[in-house]
């Protein structure tokens, strides 16, 4: 290259991108909020809120229980209760069947003594309790967790393992599993049809067409997905060097766990919240306990998009920080990131999080209808599937790059939605590939992760109590129960919230109202059924840990994507990911070019970042190396400059990939 040391050289200069992402996230001077920020922020605490003060009412207002012994004892009902049938009334009723405290069996004893007619003796509640065997028999897969803690102890720590290894797969085997787990998917559409056209002589077309626009869109989308697979493989590598966006990401869990144990609490003691209806003198609900319930339900799906859109901006700035050093970065980026979605992106987060979680709610209520009928497997049900997932997942992915563009910019709602939706809108193609691709292949994994360490405590648990449930379980019998199980499985909070709920009856409906199990039958029947339980509460944690890493996983291959979107649009790359990012994507971008070979560089040196804003000239230094002092973005190099007195000489290609322009002396 034909220059003089220390002499300036100008560059022409070119506009900004439009959407005026700057590469690096604005952490400090952020813009004020907008009107629908703040409506959005009040919306958010208001539902919160709500859920704290009428769940502690509900709990403030239990006065019912269910009637069972205790810890095999003949104590019908737990401390200060009364039995209804028979200390509340002069007559035992059957509708009454239950333990509620001294207000309300007060109510219940002047309610029945009122009445005209009284209601009808059933001698069956007056019976003699029967004696406690002596073989020990837990009355549900709780107490069975805590006798045999090692078991889940165990398959805990076997998710760590299985967590670690797998995002080293991630990193350095990604496109042998995503291809994988493609060809699985149709493998598996493929079966299916086999299955029930063999079987029930049903000839579910729709899966064959499936598979067929499967393989087809392999076939024209190759380049996406192996881009797809660089970014996923970019994710991981960001991950491994920002522990820091785990270890917050684990307090957005542990919250998120919190809001769990604490909607499942309210939910049970719900029902318990009881009254005497005056005309019957039966325990009905009050109207206020089942209008909160009926709350509660939506509530708990637009919580669950509020806790994942958390990790989320958590994840931007984390990963956002590692891809775009700045000094003026906090020390840890990610708690940053927290206390930015709990307060200024708030409001973002719970629009987001309403508009997604309503339409999957209504979706699944949809779904749900449809699985009761006759036709739940036929070709409108599929297609039906495939319109839902595809509309659910382009709007899980807008919402997503909102959320990351505000974390980015600093500014409004509403601005920054649109200044998110110009990066995205030229890679629309390449955003949804890029989501879903991820998204199948942590979601498949998480699956079958969960599912053999389920099963593989089912097992345990099932030598640990003498029990065969499983292995003496014939296969006519034992496919469609492996089936229920991993479909339960697939839904694990619906599933954990159920088990929380019903476990308190699984004794009485086995071994009868005393809760005695005399019979042999009863005794096997009942350690199978907390064997089943048990795995089923095992594998449903599995699947939300292996879930937890999963969504972080997603959320920093969407970051990814962006921040390397923001690259492009600014002409600038990073010496320091040539061999990491740029020489990864090189095979799979279009011309295989990347932001190296045509943009500014942007050092990092001793935690400095030479960011590219200011005067546009670039200098050479003492030791023949170009830096750039701070500019604007400049428009790519023409082949030639007229000369202007000096004479022009074009630098090398190699020279023009670090420098990017064409330039000429002062």
């Amino acid at each position: 290259m034909d220059y003089k040391k220390g002499v300036p050289i100008t560059i022409d200069r070119q506009a900004p991108p439009l959407h005026g992402f700057e590469p690096g996230i604005k952490w400090s001077g952020r813009s004020r909020l907008g009107p629908v920020d703040w409506v959005c922020i009040a919306i958010f605490w208001g539902c919160l809120l709500w859920q704290l003060i009428t769940g502690f009412i509900i709990l403030g207002s239990t006065n019912y229980n269910v009637s069972t012994p205790e810890n095999g004892v003949t104590d019908i009902c737990p401390h200060d209760y009364l039995y209804a049938p028979t200390q509340c009334q002069a007559l035992p009723s059957w509708d009454n069947y239950a333990c509620v405290e001294d207000d309300l069996c007060n109510q219940l004893t002047q309610c029945i003594d009122s009445l005209p007619k009284k209601p009808k003796h059933h001698g069956l509640l007056n019976r003699n309790l029967k004696p406690v065997p002596d073989e020990e028999v837990l009355p549900s897969f709780w107490p069975l967790l805590g006798k045999y803690w090692y078991v889940p102890t165990v398959i805990c720590l076997g998710v760590v393992i299985l967590a670690v290894a797998w995002l080293y797969a991630l990193q350095l085997l990604v496109k042998p599993i995503i291809w994988g787990t493609l060809f699985l998917g149709v493998v598996l559409l493929v079966g299916f049809w086999a299955f029930w056209f063999v079987e029930y002589e049903v000839n579910n077309w729709m899966l064959l067409v499936g598979a067929g626009i499967e393989l087809i869109f392999m076939a024209l989308c190759w380049r996406s997905i192996n881009r797809s697979a660089d970014v996923i493989s970019i994710a991981s590598e960001g991950l491994r060097c920002s522990p820091t966006v785990i270890g917050v990401s684990i307090l957005v869990e542990a919250l998120y766990i919190g809001y769990i144990a604490l909607w499942i609490t309210f939910i049970i003691a719900s029902f318990n919240v009881k009254e005497v209806d005056p005309n019957t003198c039966h325990l009905v609900e009050p109207e206020w306990i089942v209008v909160s319930r009926w709350i509660y339900g939506p509530m708990f799906f637009i919580f669950t998009y509020v806790f994942l859109n958390i990790k989320t901006v958590v994840c931007a700035a984390g990963i956002g920080a590692w891809y775009f050093p700045d000094p003026n970065a906090p020390i840890i980026p990610a708690l940053k990131g927290l206390r930015w979605a709990l307060t200024s992106s708030s409001g973002a987060i719970m629009f987001a999080s309403l508009f997604v979680g309503i339409v999957r709610y209504i979706v699944n209520r949809i779904s749900d209808t449809m699985n009761w009928l006759p036709i739940c497997l036929s070709p409108l049900a599929c297609l039906w599937r495939c319109i839902a997932g595809c509309i659910l997942g382009v709007l899980e992915m807008f919402s997503k790059f909102m959320l990351i563009g505000q974390t980015f910019c600093g500014e409004a709602f509403c601005g920054s939605a649109k200044r998110s939706f110009s990066v995205v809108k030229d890679r629309l193609g390449d955003a949804f590939i890029t989501d879903s691709i991820g998204g199948n292949v942590v979601t498949m994994s998480t699956y079958i992760f969960s599912l053999g360490l389920g099963i593989a405590s089912w097992a345990w648990l099932d030598s640990a109590q003498d029990s065969q449930s499983l292995t003496v379980m014939p296969w006519y019998f034992l496919i469609p129960v492996l089936l229920l199980y991993a479909m339960l499985i697939s839904t694990p909070v619906l599933t954990i919230t159920l088990l929380a709920w019903l476990a308190q009856y699984f004794q009485t409906w086995v071994c009868g109202s005393d809760g005695m199990c005399s019979e042999t039958w009863q005794v096997d029947l009942l350690q199978g059924l907390n064997s089943v339980t048990c795995a089923l509460f095992i594998g449903s944690l599995c699947y939300c840990l292996f879930n937890f890493i999963a969504e972080i996983v997603m959320s920093s291959i969407d970051t990814v994507f962006f921040c390397i979107a923001i690259e492009y649009d600014n002409n600038v790359f990073q010496p320091r990911f040539k061999n990491k990012v740029y020489e990864l994507l090189r095979e799979d971008c279009p011309n295989q070019s990347t932001p190296m070979d045509r943009g500014l560089p942007l050092f990092v040196e001793s935690d400095v970042t030479t960011t590219v804003t200011g005067t546009p000239q670039l200098v050479s230094s003492s030791d023949d190396d170009i830096r750039p002092i701070p500019s604007a973005p400049f428009a790519p190099p023409p082949s030639s400059v007229p000369g202007e007195g000096f004479g022009v000489s074009s630098p090398a290609p190699g020279e023009q990939a670090m420098i990017g322009r064409s330039i000429r002396y002062v």
